[in-house]
């Protein structure tokens, strides 16, 4: 498991103190509103000091890039949260957690192939399974029936799920 994961992307400067717009990719700036620091690189290196968040218009600001200037070199870069910052309630995990796990049909019980990537959709997650076949998999009950990092994946195919 990835210790960082993304959480989003710092666009272009607002205002003149630093305060940078944020593309936020996971489920709400609010999820985040307790991390002190966000990362430049996926290894964790590169802490960025969170000194506030402003959920209503969807903004960061970082303590040394309190002005537009320096605040506008980080315009166009990934950041990435420390999942050890953030607890999860008991039975809940990140979409990361899942990718590259293999997937198997509850019916025949066969693997039909692995999880290559989750994307959001209007009503729901969409599931990328990459296989003999390729299959675009809603992340709904009829069609999910168990996606866990412990136990695997276990799906319900109906036909038009191929890609």
């Amino acid at each position: 498991m990835k210790r960082f994961l993304e959480a989003g992307r710092l666009n272009s400067p607002r205002g003149l103190k630093g305060e940078l717009r944020f593309e936020c990719w996971c489920d709400s700036i609010e999820f985040l509103s307790g991390v002190k620091y966000l990362y430049l690189s996926p290894d964790g290196t590169r802490p960025l000091e969170v000194k506030s968040f402003r959920e209503t218009v969807g903004t960061v600001i970082f303590a040394g890039y309190e002005d537009r200037n320096s605040a506008a070199s980080l315009t166009g870069r990934t950041v990435y949260f420390d999942r050890e910052d953030i607890p999860l309630p008991e039975g809940v995990f990140y979409n990361d957690d899942l990718i590259g796990l293999s997937v198997t049909e509850e019916a025949t019980g066969k693997v039909i192939g692995v999880l290559k990537r989750i994307e959001e959709g209007m009503a729901s997650n969409i599931y990328f399974v990459e296989g003999e076949k390729n299959y675009v998999i809603p992340a709904v009950d009829e069609f999910i029936v168990r996606a866990n990092p412990q136990t695997g994946i276990i799906v319900r195919l109906i036909d038009g799920l191929e890609a």
